[in-house]
């Protein structure tokens, strides 16, 4: 378990890194948990996808289908958009610091910044 202090440090740490890299930490994070929902969550907030944070039930299916391929296909280009950048930037530090027990970037061996995908 964390301490208040040894959170702190590691939300500063956070906090200094640029968008993209929190952005490929936060999703590898979310991938390695299985975190379908924090996907869902940042993707509401890309511009292509406002509409569809509509109920999903009121879709046609393949229209839902396409939506989601959509989304696949274009996550992490669109994730990295100056106009919602700093909204994320808040939401992927808040999910890192929260997984820090199960996992720290700061203390990575090797490169501290994953690999650009």
């Amino acid at each position: 378990m964390t301490t208040d202090a040894q959170t702190g440090d590691y939300r500063a740490f956070l906090e200094a890194q640029p968008v993209p890299t929190l952005r490929d930490w936060a999703l590898e994070v979310a991938k390695d948990n299985r975190d379908v929902g924090f996907y869902w969550e940042v993707a509401k907030h890309l511009p292509s996808t406002e509409d569809a944070n509509l109920d999903w039930a009121a879709y046609d299916p393949i229209d839902a289908i396409r939506e989601i391929g959509h989304l696949i296909r274009h996550f992490r280009e669109e994730a990295a958009d100056p106009e919602v950048a700093d909204l994320l930037r808040i939401r992927y530090v808040d999910y890192l610091v929260e997984h820090a027990d199960d996992r720290r970037f700061d203390r990575r061996t090797g490169s501290s910044h994953p690999t650009a995908g």
